[in-house]
């Protein structure tokens, strides 16, 4: 123990002794410098001063340069981003993008005409700091260990007391955020208030993640720059204070050893790339590439997953990451320039591998269409944010040589689809034209004793909600509509449809007043636990009671919980209204909420993303003129072996029921009511041979399959689409079209474009 004593404190006199090498720019020497390249008549053109943000605490300004040939305008150009510094401690980082600015406004002689190149076909944006409270505190010499801003906190909690609450050693900072903790994406794994390192390094509150994703003004002021200009390329400086990072350029992302991003192909070539070009500071070998593993709020992750930037978290320098040899400075930022230069290079194709494919989208009338959702089958994912066109109707992908499958999808717009093929030699540049679709005007006719009502549309790509006293605007073709009561206090079922637009509608929704069941989500005793370790609460239903629920122990299988059978007789509407929030694992684990009838499965909502902020209503409905007689509600929940989130939590289900004399829209004047299909239950059942369905309203192609008790399909057939009258689909079963079957259990789903039935029957073979 006295041993450990005396080390402490040798630590702690070291610290505080320590003073940074003039080399290092202030805080007050970064503005000095800015301002005065700002002054340079021969810098008018190249360079752009900005203020993009203001500090959490101290309200210190966030300044930002821009490099290009025409650096006051925003241009048709590829932009890449380098940021200097994050953490306050990590200052080799400033000095490294200050080199840059230097280089890219005042080049080489013999480099000239390559940084010239750079200039016309880029913009390059350059932050110094966006830290400006902690590399204060490091210059000042209170804490060189200091890592966060200032952000004001209480030894009791997370709220100002007025006073800086820090510790010269490294850790126990009361104070601060961890501006890299901050991001939004994955914010929830990151450090609580006055978390422990469990690490033996002891960094204890150093990585506090914050109150709630963004609430710090730096991180927010880098966000919105990030958001505003579509960055291709981005690095993001940092350096290990204890050394074990160190040295390595870090890609996103790979998870548990198992789960990597859409664009991981490309993304790590040009990350191994960035690595190569930075020699370590043995001078032997050269940086090491590797994916980044954790989950917690970190810039890179987040830049990629929201923008589709591929930004490289680089930890430069060693353990010793304040070097006081100027020697040493110069040699570290010397070597950290190649990699910089090299992502330059690689934007534009210039002496580096090109792969990248490029276009402008617009209209039949020429116009750039902004907001055009550009998705490459190949590299698509639903952990992207949507890639979409920028106000020059410009679009991006970086690419590995190979042919691709493009989709572009705009609100209003028929989508179109290409193939593309690049290639490392040149960047593949083509131009896509978008056909408008006829937009009509859907207004609603409402009762005026209902307040706060709501409608969602949704046509299975697009879908939003608006207040339903409101005129809006739907392209032409098939779209689900649920209107619905927000306001608390009234039991009043939704109106749903499935609607064709093909001209403007003015609607009166029929709202009925019909008690709803409640499904009894805190009484197990209600439900039939067909699989898995459902919890019942006092209040809600969940799927884990711990943070984040268990992964499953094999690569297939779910939860199930079913209701006891329902009577809703006489009735031919049927929806299921819910207020839950959810958070699974993008694309792997999904929720599901279906409606089951004797038949099988009637409607289905599945859910495979995330919505954690708050409790969201979610609707599961079906309408059918045959009617229903019981129904059964079954939840599932889907997780593969690895990457858990918080799961799912259910406030309320309730179950509507009821019958509609017209299932068609009610209309005002000038419009003329809209039918949908329905399929009635085979008949006679059991059967010897002939079996028949009753096909009524239908408008649209059907594809009729029938499938044995193994799920094996044993006949298809397609059907154009029929007048609205009864259609009888008949099926002699005893010889399948001259084929003879077994007896036994068969399924003939019944499949449009807008609804699917499946109906089920029993063969005996005479």
């Amino acid at each position: 123990m006295k041993t450990k004593y005396i080390f402490y404190v040798l630590s702690i006199g070291l610290i505080w002794g320590q003073t940074l090498d003039p080399r290092y720019h202030t805080l007050e020497e970064i503005e000095a410098l800015l301002d005065s390249l700002d002054q340079v008549a021969a810098y008018d053109d190249i360079y752009h001063l900005e203020t993009i943000g203001y500090s959490n605490h101290e309200n210190l300004p966030i300044r930002a340069v821009k490099i290009s040939d025409n650096a006051a305008v925003k241009e048709d150009e590829s932009r890449i981003l380098f940021i200097g510094q994050c953490h306050a401690e990590e200052i080799l980082g400033v000095e490294a993008v200050i080199e840059l600015i230097y280089y890219l406004l005042d080049p080489p002689t013999a480099e000239a005409q390559h940084v010239n190149i750079l200039r016309q076909n880029l913009e390059i944006w350059i932050v110094p700091t966006y830290n400006p409270e902690g590399l204060n505190v490091v210059h000042a010499g209170l804490d060189v260990s200091y890592r966060k801003n200032k952000h004001d906190f209480s030894p009791s909690g997370p709220y100002p007391n007025g006073v800086f609450d820090y510790d010269p050693a490294i850790g126990n900072d009361i104070d601060g955020v961890d501006l890299n903790r901050n991001y939004d994406f994955n914010w929830a794994f990151g450090d609580t208030f006055m978390q422990p390192d469990p690490s033996d390094y002891a960094a204890h509150y150093d990585y506090y993640r914050g109150t709630e994703p963004w609430s710090e003004s730096e991180v927010a002021a880098i966000r919105d720059l990030a958001l505003e200009n579509d960055f291709l390329f981005s690095i993001a400086w940092h350096s290990s204070r204890s050394g074990r990072l160190s040295e390595k350029v870090f890609t996103s992302w790979k998870w548990e050893e198992a789960k990597f991003p859409p664009d991981i192909q490309e993304m790590i070539i040009i990350g191994d790339e960035i690595a190569s070009r930075i020699v370590k500071e043995d001078g032997v070998e050269n940086y090491e590439s590797i994916f980044g593993g954790s989950r917690n709020g970190k810039a890179h992750d987040w830049f990629y997953s929201a923008t589709g930037c591929f930004q490289y978290l680089i930890e430069c320098g060693t353990a010793n990451l304040q070097p006081d040899s100027v020697e040493q400075i110069e040699d570290t930022i010397e070597r950290l320039m190649p990699a910089q230069i090299y992502l330059l290079d690689r934007a534009i194709g210039y002496n580096e591998d090109a792969g990248q494919i490029t276009g402008i989208v617009r209209d039949g009338a020429g116009n750039v269409l902004e907001d055009v959702e550009v998705m490459v089958e190949e590299r698509h994912g639903g952990v992207l944010q949507p890639r979409n066109t920028d106000e020059f109707g410009r679009f991006r992908r970086i690419l590995n040589p190979s042919t691709y499958n493009f989709r572009f999808r705009k609100f209003g717009y028929e989508e179109t689809a290409i193939q593309a093929t690049a290639n490392n030699s040149a960047i593949y540049d083509t131009d896509i034209l978008l056909t408008p679709k006829t937009m009509y005007e859907i207004s609603f006719i409402l009762n005026d004793l209902w307040s706060d009502v709501r409608v969602k549309y949704d046509n299975g790509i697009f879908s939003g909600e608006l207040d339903a006293n409101l005129a809006f605007e739907l392209p032409e073709g098939d779209w689900d509509l649920t209107v619905y009561v927000m306001a608390e206090g009234y039991d009043v079922m939704p109106w749903t449809r499935k609607i064709n637009v093909d001209r403007d509608m003015q609607i009166i929704p029929n709202f009925e007043d019909f008690s709803p069941i409640e499904l009894g989500i805190s009484d197990s005793s209600w439900w039939n636990l067909i699989s898995g370790s459902w919890i019942f609460d006092e209040e809600k239903l969940l799927t884990n009671s711990n943070f984040l629920y268990s992964n499953n122990d094999s690569l297939a299988g779910s939860w199930e919980l079913e209701s006891p059978w329902i009577d809703v007789s006489g009735s031919n509407r049927i929806v299921v209204e819910m207020s839950h929030q959810y958070e699974v694992e993008w694309d792997h684990d999904s929720i599901q909420v279906s409606l089951l009838d004797v038949d099988g499965e009637i409607a289905r909502r599945v859910w495979k993303d995330q919505n954690w902020n708050e409790m969201v209503k979610g609707f599961i409905w079906v309408n059918d003129t045959s009617g229903f007689d019981s129904i059964k509600v079954q939840l599932s929940f889907g997780r593969d072996q690895t990457v858990a989130y918080r799961g799912w939590q259910i406030e309320s289900m309730n179950l509507f029921h009821g019958y509609e004399q017209d299932l068609s829209i009610q209309s005002g004047s000038g419009f003329s009511p809209i039918n949908l299909g329905s399929a009635s239950s085979a008949y006679p059942n059991p059967s010897t041979g002939m079996i028949s369905i009753d096909l009524e309203l239908w408008r649209e192609p059907l594809s009729i399959s029938v499938y044995n008790l193994l799920g094996q399909e044993v006949y298809r057939e397609n059907l154009a689409g029929m007048s609205p009258q009864r259609h009888t689909w008949r099926f002699d079963l005893q010889n399948r079209r001259g084929i003879p079957v077994s007896s036994g259990v068969y399924f003939i789903r019944i499949s449009g474009q807008r609804k699917e039935f499946i109906r089920k029957c029993v063969f005996l073979r005479p």
